[in-house]
């Protein structure tokens, strides 16, 4: 276990604490939490047993990995411990992106992951490719966090297709989310009854020339754990939240 001094415990501290838009959303991974022993208790979004089964379905040892949104990296610092050869990580959030840039100094991974303080650019052009993608709840944050606020919804839904397509040219495998709900206001839901059909027929019919989907998987509701979507788990649970409902895609490039 990495021990850090009072020095380093104080930057971090600092650093996490910072409140702002995206504060509090992630859990800390274990390799933060045992180092920094610190009284920190975000709200959490259901990492571990995302991570767990996303490890299942796509180890990641010895690949490149691209985390698009990485807040404060539980889903980088995940893939590094899975051995990951290396891993760069896109954050908009400047204390964010800080935190991580120390963490990966203090843990000694400074030579593996690699921190971008920017909003990805879905439209860029690029030679980069990456041997699997993360893209976890970004895309129904177009024209709020990033891209044009003046668009309207359905050209907003049009342009997260584009998005999305626009990846398959640059990794193997993704893996990826979407939220219910545009900007991630309630009151503007991108799907009519707020369905987890709705949501995946969306994505499958409109990334076919594109993409081939792997997998789908959503959490169980008396479990809580992620399971393959079919039969009574395609039913939205109401008791679980917005954020539990959300589909979790493994997508395969057809441009490989």
């Amino acid at each position: 276990m990495t021990v850090l001094n009072a020095d380093q415990r104080a930057q971090l501290t600092q650093l996490i604490k910072t409140q702002s838009k995206h504060s509090d959303y992630q859990f800390l991974h274990p390799l933060l939490t045992d180092a920094l022993d610190l009284d920190y208790k975000p709200a959490g979004k259901h990492e571990t047993p995302r991570q767990t089964y996303m490890q299942t379905h796509m180890p990641v040892a010895g690949k490149s990995v691209l985390d698009i949104g990485a807040n404060t990296g539980f889903f980088s610092l995940a893939a590094l411990q899975a051995g990951a050869a290396s891993v760069v990580c896109v954050e908009g959030n400047f204390q964010h992106a800080q935190f991580m840039q120390a963490c990966a100094q203090i843990l000694n991974l400074s030579d593996r992951m690699v921190i971008q303080n920017r909003y990805y650019d879905f439209t860029q052009e690029t030679k980069d490719h990456f041997d699997v993608m993360l893209c976890l709840n970004v895309l129904h944050h177009l024209g709020d966090d990033f891209g044009n606020p003046e668009l309207a919804r359905e050209e907003a839904k049009l342009q997260m297709i584009q998005a999305l397509n626009h990846l398959a040219s640059q990794t193997n495998t993704l893996w990826f989310q979407l939220g219910f709900n545009w900007k991630g206001d309630r009151h503007a839901p991108l799907f009519e009854e707020g369905l987890k059909s709705e949501l995946i027929d969306f994505v499958t019919h409109n990334t076919s020339d594109h993409w081939h989907i792997r997998k789908i998987a959503v959490v169980h509701p008396e479990t809580l754990a992620y399971v393959d979507a079919q039969g009574d788990m395609l039913q939205r649970f109401d008791k679980l939240g917005e954020f539990l409902n959300r589909p979790l895609f493994l997508m395969e490039s057809k441009h490989q």
